[in-house]
């Protein structure tokens, strides 16, 4: 019996060694295959990880390059968006000026061939006083040049030096904002255009053809309008305008910023004298070339007078008159 109880003993002994084999595995490897743990029981595993994902969300995407395009004057890059290149400045320049010459003729074909050789052109001329009944007034001469603008400078600068040039205004209008905003409706409209042109090939009802077709000629006529527009502006940009406004004279005054006492004294003496010498010359003109009405009008007077006499004379109150201071006259 108590061998029996022993061999029990044994078996059971072995078994628990076994098993406590068993589980010291099993935790080994449990070990082995779990995540790290932090102090505070947490996965550091899982943090790595994650701050990984984080510090690539967060790092800068790699920056474009861009080349420029050969020919084009455009940038481009190679994530696919074209940049717009800025529109420059759109500047009107307008010049005037007014101006007295003796050699009238003279200054017009030399401000005439000036414009042409800087690629300009006369857009309108008008010359007064040149007709024979405006004779004695002195001619005038208004003309609208259109130089190109990189040329203005030089062209007034040669034109200043042919006359005595007695005033002068430039002016600069600024048009860019207006000319980008024409020029933004012409492109979303050229683009409606398009997208109008594909839908018209997609239409299939009659109602849909019409409809759109109504649309598109709306377009395309504010396409004509604002290209219209825009090559005005282009020209008025391109080409400079010169207003010149030309006196003849028969005396050239120097043009000077300020008189002394007695410069102002000598100048005013000089036009009195001038005014005094080319009345007396102008009544010698109109006296001399009236003669022939002036003798006509002093024979016309004499017959008159000497008609008037002869009948007065013949009426008999006049000549009972007459006699009776004759009688009076004899006996005194």
């Amino acid at each position: 019996m108590k061998k029996d109880m022993r061999r029990i003993a044994l078996l059971a002994a072995a078994v628990l060694i076994l098993s406590g084999c068993g589980s010291n595995d099993k935790s080994a490897e449990a070990s082995s295959s779990a995540p790290a743990m932090d102090d505070a029981g947490y996965s550091t595993e899982y943090y790595s990880e994650s701050a990984m994902d984080f510090e690539a969300a967060e790092a800068p995407a790699e920056e474009p390059t861009y080349t420029t395009e050969e020919g084009g004057g455009g940038v481009s890059s190679t994530s696919g968006i074209d940049s717009v290149a800025p529109t420059a400045q759109k500047l009107i320049k307008t010049v005037s000026m007014n101006m007295e010459t003796k050699e009238f003729d003279s200054l017009l074909e030399n401000i005439r061939s000036k414009a042409e050789e800087l690629g300009g052109y006369i857009e309108s001329s008008d010359i007064s006083g040149s007709s024979y009944y405006s004779m004695y007034e002195s001619r005038r001469g208004w003309m609208t040049i259109r130089i190109p603008s990189d040329k203005l400078d030089g062209f007034v600068t040669v034109v200043s030096e042919l006359g005595n040039v007695t005033g002068k205004s430039e002016s600069i209008e600024d048009i860019t904002l207006e000319y980008v905003d024409v020029e933004s409706h012409k492109k979303a409209l050229e683009t409606e255009q398009t997208r109008l042109l594909e839908l018209l090939e997609q239409a299939e009802s009659m109602e849909d053809i019409l409809t759109i077709e109504s649309r598109l000629s709306q377009v395309r006529y504010e396409l004509q309008a604002y290209g219209s527009k825009l090559r005005i502006f282009d020209n008025q940009v391109s080409y400079s305008t010169v207003d010149i406004d030309i006196r003849e004279v028969e005396r050239v005054m120097p043009v000077v910023e300020k008189l002394t006492f007695f410069e102002e004294i000598s100048y005013r003496l000089t036009d009195n004298f001038y005014d005094i010498g080319q009345g007396l010359r102008s009544f010698a003109i109109w006296f001399i070339s009236s003669l022939p009405y002036l003798v006509i009008w002093a024979l016309v007077i004499v017959l008159l007078v000497r008609l008037v006499r002869k009948l007065i004379w013949k009426k008999p109150f006049f000549r009972k008159k007459k006699k009776e201071q004759m009688k009076e006259d004899h006996f005194e």
